[in-house]
């Protein structure tokens, strides 16, 4: 089995492609019965760097107890990378307060800006059921975002 991303870490588990952290499923659950969607982030690495970028970003993720997903491992991303789904490693479901997208977006891009990280691929337009197209965010050229309306998996 290829090395995962999240280095078998016990809180993550495969599900529909991407590995899911799953302390933060409850929250994001009971944040839906009141907001289907909000802000969706999409951090972009390069292959090469994508074990170093989950490496920095996931444990800041898990500490700020936000929900969110990641390829599994390198051949996976490789083939999404491929395909429409291109740029997507890691997705991070914000919600829909601005304030909270804007904190979490200022975290992550410090944290990548200061690691020097390549960017990856531009992320394809996500036009179905999407607010709008991905918009790129920070200093780090790694952040995306989205608004959408509702956040299915």
């Amino acid at each position: 089995m290829p090395a995962r991303y999240t280095r078998d870490h016990p809180d993550y588990v495969l599900a529909s492609g991407f590995m899911h952290w799953l302390p933060g499923y409850e929250p994001y659950k009971q944040m839906r019965q009141f907001f289907a969607g909000g802000y969706k982030i999409h951090l972009s690495a390069t292959l090469s760097e994508a074990q170093r970028v989950a490496d920095a970003v996931l444990p800041l993720l898990r500490d700020m107890q936000i929900y969110h997903k990641v390829r599994p491992d390198r051949a996976s991303y490789e083939a999404m990378n491929a395909g429409r789904q291109q740029g997507k490693f890691i997705t991070v479901y914000v919600g829909p307060l601005q304030e909270k997208f804007l904190s979490v977006a200022k975290e992550l891009d410090a944290l990548l800006t200061a690691h020097q990280f390549t960017p990856g691929p531009t992320p394809s337009a996500r036009l179905g059921g999407h607010a709008q197209e991905e918009q790129r965010a920070g200093l780090s050229r790694m952040i995306f975002y989205t608004t959408s309306p509702d956040f299915e998996l």
